[in-house]
Formats: structure tokens, C-alpha cells, sequence
């Protein structure tokens, strides 16, 4: 009996101790706190506003370091002289293939007629017309791949609003495709 009341003794000292051990997590130091904590926050905010008021009236700006305060001020610049993006550059010589787009192809003209008309502005790298799934006819496009960025602007120049197979053509790059 003696050993069952030492046995219930000190599970209730440990419990009590795990009590206490639970209400020092989370207790916060009551409402008395709390409003210290809270009017110390206050005075805080106060003096830091009246600091950035008294700078501010200085004509110094809070927000910025210390160390830029005491650095030249910088010179005043033209607003010509300013230059906003990347200049452009022309494409390089060996940037890689330039497709181009042909279109007002007539329905008769083919990958082979397109690679004779156009052959003889530079190597070509790849022709296509592309065609209709179901019928297979052309679709009055067509592109033309071109090894190197010269033959493709020489192409352009060359066989955009020259006639083939009837029909007029209209050359220029091509775009990315946008999807719908």
C-alpha cells in the first residue's frame, strides 16, 4: 500500500511539473505586459517619426543610409544624353538558318518549284508549302529556310511582289508561331 502511494505521489509531482512546463509555453505574462509591451512599441514609433520629421526638415532623406549623405551630389545630365534599352545590332553572318515566309503560292506550285525559284539567292536549307490534312492541296503558303541571314534578305528583296505560277508573291521573315 505504502509503495502504491509513492507510486501515485510522484505522478502527480511529475504531472504538476509537465503542468508548469505547459504553461510557461504559452503563457504570454499576462494583460500587464502585454500593455508594456505595447506602450513601448508606442514610444519607439514616436521618436522614430519625430527623427525622419527633424531629417526631413533638413532635406535629408530617412530612408537612405547614413553613408550616402555625406557623398557629392551627382552631376545634372541631359536628357539627350540618356539612352534607355539595348542598342540594336545586325544579325552576325553565321547566326544560323533565317526562315522566311512565302505566301500567295497558287494551289499548282510545289516544295520543288519554290526550291528553283529561290536557290539562286543563296543555299537553301529547307522548302515547304504547306498543305490541307484532308485534300492535300497547298494552302497558299509556303517557307523557305536560308543557311545564312544575307541570302535570306537578298531573297526578300529579290522575290517579294515577283510573280510564280499566276500568282504574286509576298516574301518577309517569319514569325513565331502564336498559339490560340
Amino acid at each position: 500500500m505504502a509503495a502504491a502511494a509513492v507510486v501515485v505521489a510522484a505522478a502527480a509531482v511529475a504531472g504538476a511539473a509537465a503542468g508548469s512546463r505547459l504553461m510557461q509555453r504559452g503563457y504570454s505574462g499576462g494583460k500587464r505586459n502585454r500593455e508594456v509591451a505595447r506602450d513601448l512599441k508606442k514610444k519607439d514609433k514616436e521618436q522614430r517619426l519625430r527623427r525622419n520629421r527633424e531629417l526631413r526638415a533638413r532635406g535629408v532623406d530617412p530612408d537612405l543610409p547614413d553613408t550616402v549623405e555625406a557623398t557629392a551630389p551627382l552631376p545634372e545630365v541631359k536628357l539627350e544624353d540618356v539612352v534607355i534599352g539595348v542598342p540594336s545590332r545586325p544579325r552576325s553572318e553565321g547566326f544560323g538558318p533565317v526562315k522566311l515566309f512565302v505566301g500567295g503560292l497558287s494551289a499548282e506550285t510545289t516544295a520543288g518549284d519554290l526550291r528553283a525559284a529561290f536557290s539562286k539567292h543563296g543555299e537553301l536549307v529547307d522548302v515547304a508549302v504547306i498543305t490541307e490534312r484532308g485534300t492535300n492541296r497547298s494552302r497558299g503558303f509556303g517557307f523557305v529556310t536560308f543557311a545564312t541571314s544575307t541570302a535570306a534578305d537578298a531573297a526578300i528583296k529579290e522575290m517579294n511582289g515577283v510573280e510564280l505560277d499566276g500568282r504574286t508573291l509576298k516574301v518577309n521573315r517569319a514569325e513565331e508561331p502564336r498559339f490560340r
